[in-house]
Order: C-alpha cells, then structure tokens, then sequence
C-alpha cells in the first residue's frame, strides 16, 4: 500500500471522527512486526480535541487497519477553517 492509499483509507477513517487525516512525507517510523523491524509512514491527526477516547479509539484503527506505526496529533480550538495545504 503506498502513501496515497494510506492517506485515502486513513482520511476516511479521521472524518468518522470530525478528524483530518494526512500522511508526512519523507518521515518514517520505526516498529517492529514479528521478528523485523518495519518502517512505515506517519500519519497525522488534525482537529478540536475529541477526547482521549475518541483519540484512542481513531488510533487504534488506522494502526490495525493500515501499515502505520505511529499516529501523531495536531490538536486546538479552531478560529478559521482548517485548510490542507499541499507543498
């Protein structure tokens, strides 16, 4: 699964949660599967909080549902509309 499948799959995964989901580019993390050591994307959270739960709960699906080791977040009280940028 490539970089902009996971972006897609974890998106949709995020707006279930009023989230925004995008995976860093360049950056991997480093887990381990079985007996290896894997090197994945890192997929980034964008929103109001949720709540722990709610985090917690997103997290856990993209790490089970895509091959991501890490789920950081991007967290505040919105004052204007969240916009994607794209560099």
């Amino acid at each position: 699964m490539n970089e902009k499948e996971i972006q897609k799959v974890a998106d949709k995964i995020a707006m279930q949660f009023n989230l925004t989901a995008e995976v860093f580019e360049g950056p991997r993390s480093v887990g381990v599967g079985g007996d290896m050591r894997t090197f994945t994307p890192v997929v980034n959270l964008i929103g109001d909080f949720p709540g722990h739960e709610v985090l917690a709960t997103v997290s856990n699906r993209i790490t089970s549902e895509l091959p991501v080791n890490r789920v950081t977040f991007q967290l505040a009280r919105r004052t204007m509309p969240w916009k994607r940028v794209v560099i």
